[in-house]
């Protein structure tokens, strides 16, 4: 299945407007027309931002990577009078990296949306590949830390507090199944669509797509012309959390329904996680971490060493 869009028999109707429908959801066993899919996308969005307590009037700092997801988070807090600013990183890869720049403007500039890009060259002195010729480490881990690390800082210097980051249900579900059978319990406490700020220098996260899947996320882009990067990062592949979010895709095909019960039932009643003990600060950049040298610097610092061929 590679989208929603389907097919209808004569005289089926849209279960919220009874207009023809345009578009069924197995998940919530409803069928849509495009005018009510957009309604129930804009509800999702606008539920998970209550519950972060985040109003329209607050400036919303939101991470887009050119991808669907980011772009559709993006359009979605546009479309609900959120006044927002993207951020980029360009990591450096060739053929990718432009061409994700390339979706963020098409997107941003008919919109007159503002956004800031920042090239990992520029910040750390190196890109992405540059990286991967230095280190045995698997190349998902190491642009997760970085990303995270950079997005926390870029975040406080582009005058922020708070970060919207664009992780649907299939990332939140696959993520929480790749723990549980990882038996990785110090991970559970942060398994949540809200993490406040712990720290001065850093930002709150929020994930305003949870509730969404991936699915209904292309098909929202579909419908807004919305044409996210097509390229494929070349270090994606082999990633562990495909294997569990396909895992989760076949018991969906089989039971719909799935994913959104797995998160929810995990979810409920949880409150978001509680301040951390106290960080310590790199010795190095200032920056907050718990060791004395924060992960950006001690990947730098192995940089140094000779490339690995």
């Amino acid at each position: 299945m590679n989208d929603f869009f389907a097919q209808f028999p004569a005289g089926a109707k849209c279960t919220r407007c009874k207009q023809p429908p345009d578009i069924r959801l197995r998940s919530h066993h409803v069928i849509y027309c495009s005018s009510c899919f957009l309604h129930y996308f804009h509800t999702a969005v606008k539920r998970a931002m209550r519950k972060f307590g985040i109003t329209p009037e607050q400036p919303v700092l939101v991470a887009v990577s050119g991808g669907k997801d980011s772009l559709a988070l993006w359009a979605a807090l546009h479309e609900l009078g959120y006044h927002t600013r993207g951020l980029h990183i360009s990591l450096g890869i060739d053929g990718f990296s432009d061409a994700s720049i390339g979706s963020i403007r098409r997107f941003a500039e008919p919109r007159q949306l503002p956004w800031a890009n920042y090239s990992l060259k520029e910040v750390l002195g190196c890109t992405l590949p540059e990286i991967r010729r230095r280190t045995r480490r698997k190349m998902c881990s190491v642009c997760g830390t970085l990303k995270r690390q950079l997005i926390n800082r870029l975040t406080i210097q582009e005058g922020f507090s708070a970060i919207a980051m664009g992780h649907n249900l299939d990332d939140e579900a696959g993520r929480l199944l790749g723990n549980m059978v990882r038996h990785r319990s110090e991970y559970f406490e942060r398994q949540y669509p809200y993490l406040p700020s712990t720290h001065p220098r850093l930002p709150s996260k929020f994930k305003p797509l949870y509730r969404l899947e991936a699915l209904e996320i292309l098909t929202y882009c579909k419908l807004n012309r919305i044409e996210p990067v097509a390229a494929r990062c070349e270090f994606a592949r082999g990633a562990t959390s495909h294997s569990f979010k396909q895992a989760l895709d076949l018991l969906e095909e089989a039971m719909p329904g799935t994913k959104r019960d797995f998160l929810y039932t995990y979810l409920e009643n949880r409150q978001p996680p509680q301040p951390e003990s106290p960080y310590g600060t790199c010795r190095f950049c200032g920056e907050p971490c718990y060791a004395d040298v924060c992960s950006v610097c001690n990947l730098l610092d192995r940089q140094a060493g000779p490339p690995n061929l």
